[in-house]
């Protein structure tokens, strides 16, 4: 569902795929009459036997008060509204949590980008059953390096400039990185966002440091993903101390460069990556921790080296598409076999 006002067609075909962009309509209950429409239109379509299977996001709970349908329904959770959340002790208003709960008990079968989100989120709604797969991220494995990482000192941050990003505690521990590495660089690649307060979190991250320290670091804005690949492909390191992901691509799209990476120890950390093997982790509210792993990998070219070999093969062993794709069509086809013998 999008605004009246998005720029692209209503439909279009891309590389094959079909794609239908559904406006909401205006009036005080468009959020109720949004979700009718959405569900007609698919209905249809599954009475038509235009399609064998229906996915929907764990989030908004888009399949809320459904009816039974000749194909299953299956949900993919990446994270819904009352997941993120209860990750970050906050709240989300009873209706958007009873929507995301009516949905996931609603699906006839469910997987998760990771087992970690896959129990939150079955003990958050008390689902009696699932999940039924866990289907991780895929990623594409990115060319070998050419360049020569060590010849730079560039630490490179990807993502939205969100608390929940961890942005803040990378600030702060920057600091402490200048005291070790005089000539180590922050590269902040991400949009802009508010803070709590209404004010820009890029101002506010700045009013961290010190003017001299502030010359470490650079904004880049938003950055179009073939062009980021090339900066992880010859960045130092990468680092993402984030406090809540459901699966993080940001740190499987920095493995999948060969460039060494950092990345939080909350969530899913530890299926993303083995500390110390192909990665290191860190607690986002521990400011020393996240210093010292920055400054273990701008000085120790040898460490540096061997993680990024190593999660790069991590990547190509265990997040590639080429090895999930076969496992998403498997669990799809099995939720079509399960479900033609209920139905039957």
């Amino acid at each position: 569902m999008y605004p009246r006002s998005y720029p692209s067609a209503d439909y279009e075909e891309d590389h094959g795929v079909r794609v239908w962009r559904f406006r909401r309509p205006p009036g005080p209950i468009a959020a109720l009459t949004s979700r009718y429409h959405l569900y007609k239109h698919i209905s249809r379509w599954c009475q038509n036997g235009e399609v064998d299977i229906v996915e929907v996001p764990d989030w908004a709970g888009w399949a809320a008060g459904w009816p039974k349908l000749p194909v299953p329904v299956v949900a993919r959770l990446n994270g819904s509204a009352s997941y993120f959340a209860a990750e970050i002790n906050g709240s989300v208003n009873n209706t958007t949590y009873w929507l995301e709960r009516a949905s996931m008990r609603r699906v006839d079968y469910w997987c998760s980008v990771s087992h970690y989100t896959a129990a939150k989120t079955r003990e958050l709604f008390k689902l009696r059953n699932g999940p039924d797969a866990i289907l991780y991220n895929p990623v594409e494995v990115q060319p070998s390096l050419t360049a020569d990482r060590t010849s730079n000192q560039d630490v490179v941050f990807t993502g939205t400039l969100t608390e929940k990003k961890g942005v803040i505690p990378l600030f702060k521990a920057w600091r402490q990185v200048l005291a070790e590495c005089n000539n180590a660089m922050l590269h902040i690649y991400g949009k802009d966002r508010p803070t709590i307060k209404g004010e820009s979190m890029q101002q506010y991250l700045c009013s961290l440091l010190s003017s001299d320290e502030l010359q470490h670091v650079v904004f880049h804005g938003h950055l179009d993903r073939n062009e980021l690949f090339n900066v992880l492909r010859q960045a130092r390191l990468a680092i993402f101390p984030s406090y809540a992901e459901a699966f993080a691509l940001a740190p499987l799209e920095a493995m999948a460069c060969g460039c060494p990476t950092i990345a939080s120890r909350r969530g899913a950390g530890s299926e993303l990556m083995r500390d110390g093997h192909d990665g290191l982790l860190v607690d986002p509210d521990n400011i020393d921790e996240i210093s010292a792993a920055i400054i273990r990998l701008l000085q120790d070219e040898q460490v540096a080296s061997g993680l990024g070999e190593a999660g790069r093969a991590r990547i190509e062993q265990t997040f590639s598409i080429h090895k999930l794709r076969s496992q998403n069509e498997a669990f799809y086809r099995q939720c079509i076999e399960a479900y033609s013998q209920v139905a039957a």
